[in-house]
């Protein structure tokens, strides 16, 4: 900052009076970057999720926005505290970094955390696991936006600058308030470079983080709307997975919910997915997707009274015949017991409802003719595991 823009920077009393302005301008420059980085990464997942169908599209979004905020807010003051390009450069690479955690967090925690606000079965569960795979490229993230804070930290100072030019002599003499007004007036002066800044973030959030777990609900989605649009034919001229239309095609609606369930393994190297279609008729289709194609489909409602089946009959012999399926279920110890313990009520003809499910859980019911209900929560499709029942008995 040079002294015909700053004049009598020389006299302590002027210099502490620049510093108001300089400390809005450092936070109004922080906010720019960090709505610019929320819109372009999380509000444009929200726009593609909500096409493609997918449950609570703006999540991220939800769970972002405030931190990310705050952040920008925090760093763009901190900056300003020094009047040396270093302080500055040094302040938004650290931040860079941070918003690159952020971007790998929210997902996962952030996004657990909100689903738990709306939705009390999923509060303080992990229903969006932060695995091996996600860590490593989260790092890869805070390394690409360590390096545009740098960019950042050097822009900052500029767009003050250009700020106070255009406060005019009335603005040059404002405080408190009326400073913020018409600062804030003019914020639109810094949006060119905070989006500008906050694209290559968006590049390497997309590529790394984001794209993995759009890429198969769009494929899915593409395959549900080819069939409803076009019919068998157009799916096999586009290329797209025929045999699951031949085979479910005419089971699908015009209205359905995907979840994303998990990607096969920890390594998720190929991008291995499993998504579950809820369609209105109560016909769930669950899909594995390998990198862009639609590999497989299944009707998934077809399972759900063959695991509870054998669960009952496991309870009430005292035995696993879960391991006997043709994709053997996961049980966890604590679920054997709660079966166990509870095999005189598991009596008598029953059936089976999906009552819910978010993501990759799932909650099944089995209401017994005496009025006893068993619910069970279920994780994942390779392999699906039982993480919890709950009896009920009259």
């Amino acid at each position: 900052m040079t002294d015909t823009q700053f004049p009598n920077q020389n006299n302590p009393g002027a210099a502490r009076d620049l510093q108001p302005i300089i400390r809005a301008g450092g936070v109004l420059f922080g906010l720019i970057y960090a709505l610019s980085f929320a819109l372009l990464i999380w509000g444009r997942e929200g726009v593609l999720f909500a096409r493609s169908s997918a449950e609570w599209p703006w999540l991220h979004l939800a769970a972002g926005l405030l931190p990310a905020l705050l952040l920008g807010a925090a760093a763009g003051w901190i900056a300003t505290l020094s009047s040396s390009m270093t302080w500055s450069v040094a302040i938004w690479i650290l931040a860079g970094a941070a918003f690159g955690w952020l971007a790998g967090h929210v997902p996962c925690e952030g996004a657990s955390f909100i689903a738990g606000l709306l939705d009390p079965r999923v509060a303080g569960l992990q229903l969006f696991p932060f695995t091996h795979s996600h860590e490593v490229r989260t790092w890869l993230v805070m390394a690409c936006l360590g390096a545009v804070g740098a960019a950042a930290g050097v822009a900052q100072p500029q767009l003050i600058e250009a700020l106070w030019d255009r406060l005019g002599p009335e603005g040059k003499e404002a405080r408190g308030g009326r400073l913020w007004l018409l600062l804030g007036a003019r914020a639109w002066l810094l949006l060119p470079m905070g989006m500008l800044l906050a694209l290559l973030p968006m590049l390497a959030v997309n590529e790394l983080l984001s794209n993995p777990r759009l890429t198969p609900l769009q494929r899915t989605d593409l395959l549900i709307q080819t069939a409803l649009t076009g019919g068998e034919a157009q799916v096999q001229a586009e290329a797209l997975n025929v045999n699951a239309v031949r085979r479910y095609g005419a089971r699908f609606t015009p209205t359905y919910m995907q979840h994303f369930v998990e990607f096969a393994g920890d390594t998720e190297t190929l991008y291995i997915a499993s998504v579950d279609v809820d369609f209105d008729n109560g016909f769930v289709m669950r899909c594995s997707v390998i990198g862009p194609s639609v590999s497989s489909c299944v009707d998934a409602s077809e399972l759900y009274p063959v695991w509870m089946q054998a669960l009952i009959t496991g309870a009430r012999e005292g035995t696993q015949p879960w391991r006997q399926l043709g994709q053997p279920l996961r049980v966890a110890d604590a679920v054997e017991t709660e079966l166990f313990a509870h095999r005189e009520v598991l009596t008598g003809t029953y059936t089976v409802q999906r009552r819910a499910q978010r993501g990759g859980m799932l909650w099944l019911e089995a209401r017994f003719d005496g009025g006893t209900t068993l619910t069970c929560r279920f994780r994942g499709a390779m392999p699906v595991t039982v993480e919890a029942c709950e009896v009920n008995a009259l």
